[in-house]
């Protein structure tokens, strides 16, 4: 089955349903950039390497943010 007919048929169900969609795949998001940031912990990078971290991982943010 596709992305485009998983959301199909996610858009057919109830909101209660939908909920239960949204914060499965929210905890699932949340889990896997926690356990992303992990390999950063207890790492002393200094000011420079530590931009480089934050503007390579948030590239789609920082850019959403310039506009």
């Amino acid at each position: 089955m596709s992305a485009s007919e998983v959301i199909e048929q996610i858009g057919k169900l109830s909101s209660d349903e939908q909920q239960k969609v949204f914060t499965f795949l929210a905890e699932k998001i949340v889990r896997s950039r926690a356990a992303d940031s992990k390999r950063w912990l207890g790492k002393k990078l200094s000011f420079e390497e530590a931009c480089d971290v934050v503007f390579r991982e948030n590239r789609e943010l920082l850019g959403l943010l310039a506009k």
